[in-house]
């Protein structure tokens, strides 16, 4: 018996069998539920789940070690993830179905690595290396299978605790039987509990992102769980009332935990000890069914039948959540919507559990390959069977879904240029009405722009608080040089910029930082950011080009507190007028720009849902942006001269005051505020336009 997932067998078919441990598992997964579904936050359960199964793993071999038996690590394997994949596959299976058909196609790519990963048990790896945040909790935009990071750390540590197991019996039998196999194995695990644990607090404090899915900052709550399952015969032996009462703490705190601590800022290091250590005084407590005992609560019947289920419910609570939010446009489940997905989670595991799990479960037991394997070999093999039939099965839609993502990829590569202009359109340009909308929504990674080079030679910032620097063009003497300055908000007008300069002989830099708009005193209170402002100052100043080109607006997307528009929001960059005065004593001009708007939505995500009327994802104009351009606002109040001019891109992406989520068959937007590439690329001449008359450049 393991965890949640491992599906349980029935609670009486086993002499000694802990009913009441059923109904700690059926409580550590409800507790997730629940705190995910209503309070999107994170609630210990899961970690309860890592000891749990480690605890039942090892007490299982350890039984069989003090019996004289030999560990079988084929064995145990094969009969782990044969009662791990079916369920699992089926979940997957419907995950790729339901993403396939239901879910915007840019989120394809990501679902079809997840849903590899996932099926193979390195889900955690994949979220760990894309540095996804656990608790940014825009649940309606993450992953369906973003869950099965923790099922991937135990399949790991299910292939790798029964080698440890197998080593502390060989090394007992062979140099240390006069000692118990208990303390061999329990100072091998003491050791993996003392240094992982150290590893994961030093790492959460460092990146906690990467630490949350870390399968080594998450080992000692592993070997937590076998050092409580060795040392229980003698911790049994302490007084049953003080283990009683240590059983009703332990379980208060399981219960409380997630309300009452902030976990968001400290799992998995050492706070993560809170739930884990109180689940063991569960375990510890007497196990008699007594209202006396914490065991009376948890052995009730219907936490028994959830015990039994409580696998199956922890793998469909979480796509069920993520398909209901996204579907229904909510950001979060309400009561009555939350009680209905954990029934349904309920009611989905119990028919995966009667028809996937038992069927096949009773099928390895019996069978015997026609008389060619008996005994072990055929649960072996049988074992083995299933889980790699289960993987096979996934495979293959997974397969198709890829498959039909490059499709796309070919016969949109072969469509011909004309058929999407984007900002070169002609006001009688009439598409083919087959002719796909580009970029791809598949394709939105290689929309970020990064033009030119990384700078080198004289232009080399030499600072290792400026980690983002681009340079282009030849940078000859007597002619022109544009710095663009600024956040990705500058970044995605650089390609524009670039080419400008370099098709007029000039030459330009890209110095930006993400989320750090330059000038803005709020953006210094990130230190990185403080760091590249100061840093970015210098080297502009020392520099001193023809132009300084920066956002000198801000916009922002939604309504606020006092339900202001996001027009009327916006507003000058906050210590903007302070922040250029080295560049323009340097002898430098200013190009201020206006800020572009952002949406509520993203934009690819909207115009797949509308692709027969894109139209529905444009926004006005005088909703997200301000009446009155802020930057001339701040211009005719001050006396700068022609030292500082305003450039106002705004008319290439609202036409007569529509701002197009699609022009001339092009994303403008590659999410919902920063601009696409191919977009920029179409638009380079109305930028170049646009910046000559303003600056009067005329190379």
């Amino acid at each position: 018996m393991s965890l949640t997932i491992t599906p349980a067998r029935k609670a009486e078919s086993k002499p000694g069998f802990r009913t009441d441990l059923q109904g700690l598992r059926a409580l550590a997964v409800l507790l997730v539920m629940v705190y995910h579904i209503w309070f999107s936050r994170v609630s210990g359960g899961v970690d309860i789940f890592l000891m749990l199964s480690a605890f039942f793993l090892t007490a299982s071999v350890a039984k069989r070690v003090s019996r004289g038996e030999r560990p079988r690590v084929l064995g145990q394997w094969a009969h782990r993830f044969s009662r791990l994949v079916p369920q699992a596959a089926v979940v997957v299976l419907a995950v790729v179905i339901g993403s396939w058909v239901l879910l915007p196609s840019n989120r394809w790519p990501q679902l079809i690595d997840q849903s590899i990963a996932s099926l193979f048990y390195k889900q955690n790896w994949y979220l760990a290396e894309n540095q996804v945040d656990y608790y940014a909790f825009n649940t309606a935009a993450s992953s369906p299978l973003q869950h099965f990071w923790s099922l991937s750390i135990q399949g790991q540590i299910f292939i790798l605790w029964p080698l440890i197991l197998a080593a502390c019996a060989l090394l007992w039998k062979l140099f240390l039987s006069r000692y118990s196999f208990a303390w061999v194995a329990g100072t091998a695990f003491g050791l993996i509990f003392a240094g992982s644990l150290a590893f994961s607090m030093q790492l959460t404090a460092a990146n906690q992102q990467v630490a949350y899915f870390h399968t080594g900052a998450r080992l000692w709550e592993f070997a937590l769980g076998s050092l409580l399952a060795l040392a229980l015969p003698w911790l049994s032996t302490l007084p049953e009332r003080l283990r009683r009462i240590g059983g009703w703490a332990g379980l208060a705190t399981i219960i409380s935990c997630g309300a009452l601590l902030d976990v968001q800022g400290q799992f998995p290091g050492y706070i993560a000890l809170v739930p884990t250590l109180g689940a063991a005084l569960v375990i510890m407590a007497p196990s008699a069914r007594s209202w006396a005992n914490p065991s009376g609560l948890l052995s009730l019947a219907p936490l028994r039948k959830l015990g039994d289920l409580s696998y199956g419910m922890y793998l469909w609570h979480w796509p069920l959540l993520v398909f209901y939010l996204t579907l229904s446009g909510s950001s979060r489940a309400g009561i009555l919507p939350g009680a209905l997905l954990i029934l349904v989670s309920i009611a989905l595991s119990w028919c995966t559990t009667r028809w996937v799990e038992k069927p096949l479960t009773s099928w390895q037991a019996t069978v015997d390959f026609g008389g060619m394997l008996q005994g072990r070999q055929a649960q072996l093999a049988s074992g083995v069977l299933v889980a790699v039939i289960g993987a096979g099965i996934v495979s293959v839609p997974v397969l198709a879904w890829e498959g039909n993502v490059e499709y796309r990829r070919t016969v949109a590569a072969a469509q011909a240029p004309e058929e999407t202009p984007g900002a070169n359109a002609s006001e009688d340009w009439d598409p083919s009405p087959a002719a796909l909308t580009l970029p791809l929504a598949t394709d939105l990674d290689g929309e970020w722009q990064n033009p030119g080079q990384e700078c080198s030679g004289a232009q080399d910032p030499d600072d290792p608080r400026i980690t983002f620097c681009r340079q282009g063009g030849n940078f000859a003497a007597g002619e022109p040089v544009l710095v663009m300055l600024g956040d990705s908000h500058m970044q995605h007008w650089s390609e524009a910029g670039a080419r400008m300069m370099e098709d007029s002989g000039g030459s330009w830099i890209l110095l930006h930082h993400p989320g750090c708009r330059y000038g803005s005193d709020a953006a210094r209170s990130e230190p990185a950011c403080a760091d590249f402002q100061d840093a970015a100052q210098e080297y502009v100043t020392a520099l001193a080009p023809t132009w300084v080109m920066a956002n000198a607006s801000m916009t922002v997307q939604g309504y606020d507190e006092d339900l202001r528009t996001p027009g009327e929001q916006e507003a000058l960059v906050d210590g903007f007028d302070q922040a250029i005065f080295p560049f323009l004593a340097a002898g430098s001009k200013v190009v201020a720009v206006r800020d572009t708007p952002r949406y509520e939505y993203l934009i690819p995500e909207c115009v797949d849902s509308a692709k027969s009327d894109p139209s529905r994802c444009d926004g006005l104009a005088s909703e997200l942006l301000n009446e009155t351009n802020p930057v001339d606002t701040w211009l005719e109040s001050a006396d700068y001269g022609a030292t500082v001019i305003s450039l106002d891109l705004t008319p290439v992406l609202c036409p007569q005051g529509v701002c197009k989520a699609v022009i001339g068959n092009v994303l403008t937007y590659l999410d919902n505020s920063h601009l696409s590439k191919m977009f920029v690329d179409s638009a380079a001449d109305e930028f170049a336009a646009a910046f000559r008359a303003a600056t009067g450049f005329t190379n």
